[in-house]
């Protein structure tokens, strides 16, 4: 078989490939369909050429055995691990994910705030408690790892990659890999970086704490310098204190990191039960209600008055997670953004949103059986306009119009009808018709989906609704297909301006001064913003002189 990317429709043993996802040092990620069961399903495939090498192939059978002993909520479901021998190739069908890897999404965020890093901490310590129970190691804990999505109306994080994993006592793992550095050298613990087989759960901890730091901040507490210097930083250097570049980590969530990132393993939380004790009565951010207390600091202080722990066993995470670009084949459980809570403000009834749902997961599985495009539309068109703030549907409903709008004769009879939709978006705007605009905003999208004034005026639309995390959707998806427009980079600026996110909006209105580099109102707001996010950063209170 060659070792370039499958072709949607090839057969690997009972699962047929329905489009590429990834390509890795090992294997190539498919999405693809159990034709038994009916099914989709992540196809990890090991090409060849890489089966030929016998730690790699290993490796690939270790990770299958490991994840064959685990079965939790937020660690990846195995399903099979098998050979083709048609095609030559060994492969792993494993619980497919709609959704990112949180390496990802810290790339597109910048970094993320200190209770949201909290609960996605939290998730991925029982992850790793259970991994724990079952005698396993994970030894690879970092961002990309984790993978991200919505399950029953909550955001599920979920552990992968389980290549480099060891059990208690797995002597032929001492076989193949004894005495070498295995790992990934940002979230490398310093006792796994002199030698992997000393490494145990307290290893995965300190690798799941330079995680936490990277959200918090937005890049690893080691960073800079070359791999020596680096992996002398992990041995020997304590890490910055993080709440420079995030100062609404409360003291006792810091506390929590300087723990788990401590150089000797004794000094960390022994077992992520610990871990998650102190995460459950430690709030990410300062709170001034009084209740439950943090734990105590190095000093024997407790850094700040606390709340109560959650009620519920998984704290909730509030995370926009995008669906995958092509049409799903499942219906999904849940929307990608949260279901309006106060409906009535827009008109929206309970049974509407029931109703939506019902026309969505027809649409998905008229997809799937291949009952047609057209007829799948037609029911996200219904969707939408029982429930036009769900982004699920509106997603689902543009990656078909994409799809049947191919070639130059159907851009060219599209375009025809745009300028008249955009007339009667406008006058819907003006007469303060938000539900219209979005509408009419869907179908010019439909003919030309790189309008950017049209995404603009969405934003615009629920923005002026309050939902100001759609708009900034709307906004997202705008720069995906135009990622260099200077009035959506505009819009976007703009946008976190009102939400006092200083840092997110400098970022956006560097990318206008750089596509835009005549535009003198980048500059301006970015000297008139560093101020600002100068002030909220000192907690400044001007000085008032006393009258004499």
């Amino acid at each position: 078989m060659p070792m370039n990317t499958l072709n949607p429709g090839t057969r690997i043993g009972k699962y047929e490939v329905l489009e590429h996802v990834a390509t890795g040092g090992m294997g190539t990620v498919y999405k693809a369909q159990d034709l038994n069961l009916r099914r989709v399903v992540a196809l990890k495939i090991l090409p060849p050429h890489l089966a030929k090498q016998t730690a790699v192939l290993e490796r690939f059978r270790r990770e299958a055995r490991h994840a064959a002993r685990l079965s939790h909520p937020h660690i990846v479901t195995l399903y099979e691990c098998g050979y083709d021998d048609s095609q030559d190739v060994h492969y792993l069908a494993m619980e497919y994910i709609h959704g990112i890897d949180l390496g990802t999404y810290i790339e597109r965020k910048g970094q993320l705030g200190a209770e949201k890093t909290r609960r996605i901490l939290f998730q991925a310590a029982r992850a790793l408690e259970h991994a724990f129970a079952q005698g396993v190691t994970h030894r690879d804990i970092k961002p990309a790892n984790f993978l991200m999505a919505r399950e029953h109306g909550q955001v599920i994080v979920k552990l992968t990659d389980l290549g480099l994993a060891r059990v208690d006592n797995d002597d032929d793992f001492k076989l193949t890999r004894d005495r070498h550095t295995v790992g990934t050298l940002d979230y490398l613990s310093p006792e796994q970086a002199r030698d992997s087989q000393t490494a145990d759960i307290r290893s995965d901890i300190y690798s799941l704490g330079c995680t936490a730091y990277h959200m918090l901040a937005g890049r690893p507490p080691f960073a800079e310098g070359g791999l020596g210097e680096r992996v002398y930083k992990h041995q020997e250097v304590p890490p910055p204190d993080v709440r420079q570049f995030n100062p609404e980590v409360s003291d006792g969530f810091w506390f929590i990191l300087q723990k788990m990132l401590a150089k000797k393993p004794q000094d960390r939380y022994a077992t992520p039960s610990e871990l998650l004790d102190d995460l459950k009565n430690t709030p990410g951010v300062e709170l001034e209600t009084v209740g439950t207390a943090a734990p105590k600091s190095r000093s024997g202080q407790r850094p700040t008055a606390y709340v109560p722990a959650p009620t519920a066993a998984t704290p909730p995470v509030d995370v926009e997670i995008p669906e995958p670009k092509s049409p799903p084949t499942l219906p999904p459980e849940s929307t990608l953004m949260p279901t309006v809570a106060d409906g009535a403000a827009w008109q929206i009834t309970p049974e509407q949103v029931r109703t939506a749902a019902a026309f969505h997961a027809r649409a998905v599985q008229v997809t799937a059986e291949g009952g047609g495009d057209d007829y799948a539309r037609q029911l996200l068109a219904n969707s939408l306009k029982l429930n036009p703030f769900n982004a699920a549907y509106r997603l689902a409903l543009r990656d078909l119009n994409r799809k049947a709008s191919g070639g130059m004769l159907g851009r060219w009879l599209g375009s025809l009808n745009v300028l008249a939709l955009k007339s009667k978006m406008r006058a819907a705007r003006c007469s303060g018709e938000w539900r219209k605009v979005l509408e009419l905003g869907e179908d010019v999208l439909a003919r030309q989906p790189t309008d950017a004034d049209t995404h603009i005026e969405m934003a615009g639309a629920v923005e002026e609704l309050g939902l100001v995390d759609l708009s900034l959707w709307f906004l997202e998806q705008g720069l995906e297909m135009a990622p260099e427009n200077a009035d959506l980079l505009r819009a976007m600026a703009r946008v976190h301006e009102r939400r006092k996110e200083w840092k997110r909006a400098i970022l956006f209105w560097e990318k206008v001064r750089k596509v835009a580099p005549d535009d003198g109102e980048a500059k301006q707001q970015i000297n008139v913003i560093s101020v600002n996010d100068h002030l909220a950063r000192a907690n400044y209170r001007p000085h008032r002189r006393k009258r004499g």
